[in-house]
């Protein structure tokens, strides 16, 4: 976690970030991803303080994404599709949330772009 405005600044100004987001699109954007109680999509978070970029995906509880420092987040990627195995004789089914992910961000209005089968919604973005 990034420990003080002091520092989050620094970094900023150092990597030339800015924020396109704030606290109230976040909470937005838990609240409507906690209320689809049916999406169970996989997540990985960059953090401001990271120096590489996460690997693999994860699940979410979105209630306690808050806790991690929404300010602190560089971006968020959604994986759209999740692969559910019906055992080894059956195919793998795979379940598609991008329509129901792509109506929340678009309905808040959050900043994202789509890459193949993940959203990533950006915290900052570099300046040009």
């Amino acid at each position: 976690m990034v420990k003080s405005q002091y520092v989050l600044a620094r970094i900023l100004e150092k990597r030339r970030l800015v924020s396109v987001m704030n606290l109230t699109k976040w909470r937005a954007l838990i609240e409507a991803m906690s209320e689809l109680t049916h999406l169970e999509p996989a997540v990985r978070i960059k953090y401001l303080h990271d120096e590489l970029e996460p690997v693999g995906f994860a699940p979410i509880w979105w209630d306690q994404l808050e806790q991690t420092g929404l300010s602190t987040i560089e971006w968020l990627e959604i994986k759209a599709f999740k692969e559910i195995s019906a055992g080894l004789l059956s195919p793998t089914l795979q379940v598609d949330y991008t329509d129901s992910i792509q109506e929340i961000l678009d309905r808040y209005s959050i900043p994202y772009v789509v890459e193949g089968e993940v959203f990533r919604i950006w915290g900052y973005q570099r300046l040009q």
